[in-house]
């Protein structure tokens, strides 16, 4: 099903046994309408950096989320509008809820709430967002009942810091996911005269971090350019990772790749096609 309401574009799909829910579309439409609503209504709030938001017992479920998220994987330079796509994914998916399906998937634009009770392994394809296909790259996950997934980078709808083509997040929750994929693409990066940067205000006057450089163009970046910014956003991931503050990541730049995955029990990553 795709259902589309203001920014947000989803696609949602729900199965039991193996076969698609009936899912009442309006009700999911009303719902998705009435929490873009609360974030509407704390836009002055949400785009705050997150340390500065200390009184949230009065706010909507959704803003909360969101200022959770941000505090969680880095308080001092994110706002909360870094975990907008995947807290909606996660309140979609846990709305529909349980009672009539035993797997409910939420993709909000890339940021992807799942609910997994079939026990089966899920099977999720890396893309690029920049040309809007495939990677090589295949995330095999099984035993996690509940998890999010988020894609960040340069070229994709938001603006970015950094100079990552691909960052994927899994992590507990499309909200947590969705703000470490940020920061994570934020964090490769490096200086040089070969990236072009102009202060985001300039690109977007309602953005939530008006002040900050963020990236407009990459120029070709040599082998050690390339690898030290990898292995900064690497660097960025693994603390996360260590904290218990996601599972695992894939970065991608200038087709090449780096992971955290190391052979986890849940998260296998695979190259279609390879030996």
């Amino acid at each position: 099903m795709f259902i589309e309401v203001g920014p947000a574009s989803l696609v949602i799909t729900a199965e039991r046994a193996g076969k698609t829910c009936d899912i009442d579309g309006k009700k999911v439409e009303d719902y998705i309408a009435a929490v873009l609503g609360d974030i509407r209504d704390y836009l002055p709030v949400l785009r705050q950096k997150a340390w500065k938001i200390l009184r949230t017992a009065h706010m909507p479920e959704a803003a909360v989320k969101m200022i959770d998220a941000a505090k969680k994987v880095d308080e001092a330079t994110l706002t909360p509008m870094a975990a907008v796509a995947g807290t909606v994914s996660e309140m979609v998916r846990d709305f529909i809820g349980d009672s009539l399906s035993d797997f409910v998937s939420v993709n909000n634009g890339g940021d992807i709430a799942v609910r997994n009770d079939t026990g089966r392994e899920v099977i999720i394809g890396i893309g690029d967002i920049r040309t809007n296909r495939t990677t090589p790259y295949i995330l095999k996950i099984r035993g996690l009942n509940t998890f999010g997934i988020a894609t960040s980078g340069f070229g994709g709808r938001s603006l970015t810091l950094g100079l990552a083509d691909i960052v994927t997040v899994i992590a507990e929750n499309s909200a947590v996911a969705d703000a470490a994929a940020t920061f994570i693409c934020n964090s490769v990066n490096i200086a040089t005269d070969k990236v072009r940067r102009k202060k985001a205000s300039e690109i977007d006057p309602s953005t939530d971090i008006p002040d900050e450089l963020v990236t407009v163009l990459i120029g070709g970046l040599d082998e050690g350019e390339i690898r030290e910014a990898l292995n900064k956003g690497l660097t960025a991931a693994y603390r996360l990772k260590e904290k218990d503050v996601i599972y695992d990541v894939v970065l991608l730049l200038k087709e090449r790749m780096v992971t955290t995955i190391t052979g986890d029990k849940y998260i296998r990553l695979e190259v279609q096609d390879g030996d």
